[in-house]
């Protein structure tokens, strides 16, 4: 596959400036205590999101468990900022972890996860059944989050279907869990209710989803 040296080098700045800020700000110290994290992001004023942003980027890029930050940005900013600022953070994760195995450091990444069951079953997947793959993983946790972003990097699928359809199937269980965390912050009983009772939806639809994702996953076996 021929590399685009623009791409990469668009790739490596982007990388490199999330990185800076980030290690500057001292916000990597701080996954590790959701509740100094809310102080710090709270503190940094309308640069909060960008910094919550940022932070849910490299969090995804690295493998970390993104969900005590998902749990902090309900806490922080609310069911709807909540659900869109987490949604922009593992789009962008999710895309340059993508970017990442296919233009930057493919050799060694297919040398650490190409003979895996991961990288077979996924790859199998997208040459036979296409984009619905993307919803089997998503929306079933068969393989670690984290991982799934950089094996898609080693298969034919196209960057645009993959980080676009990506963030559409990942949006149901990253809200759930954004609505119960701005529930329990909320302080407003109703506000909290009706917070509670959409996650509630949300998860009950998921579930039924799911269940057809895997009816349908397991029939075309």
């Amino acid at each position: 596959m021929k590399k685009n040296p623009i791409k990469i080098i668009g790739i490596i700045i982007v990388l490199g400036v999330i990185g800076y800020g980030l290690v500057q700000s001292g916000a990597l110290e701080y996954l590790k205590d959701r509740e100094k994290l809310e102080t710090l992001i709270k503190s940094l004023g309308i640069w909060g999101p960008f910094a919550y942003i940022g932070l849910y980027t490299v969090v995804t890029i690295t493998c970390i468990s993104v969900l005590p930050l998902t749990l902090a940005g309900g806490i922080i900013f609310g069911a709807v900022n909540g659900v869109i600022y987490t949604a922009l953070g593992a789009g962008l994760g999710l895309s340059l972890s993508f970017l990442i195995a296919r233009y930057i450091a493919r050799k060694p990444i297919e040398e650490k996860f190409g003979n895996t069951k991961a990288f077979k079953s996924i790859n199998e997947g997208v040459k036979n059944e296409g984009w619905f793959i993307l919803a089997t993983t998503r929306l079933l946790p068969v393989f670690p989050f984290g991982i799934q972003n950089y094996v898609y990097g080693l298969t034919p699928i196209s960057f645009v279907q993959y980080a676009l359809l990506s963030t559409i199937f990942i949006l149901p269980g990253t809200s759930v869990f954004v609505l119960l965390a701005g529930a329990v912050a909320s302080g407003d009983k109703a506000t909290a209710i009706k917070m509670s009772l959409t996650a509630s939806l949300i998860f009950f639809a998921l579930t039924m989803i799911t269940k057809l994702v895997a009816k349908k996953a397991k029939k075309n076996a």
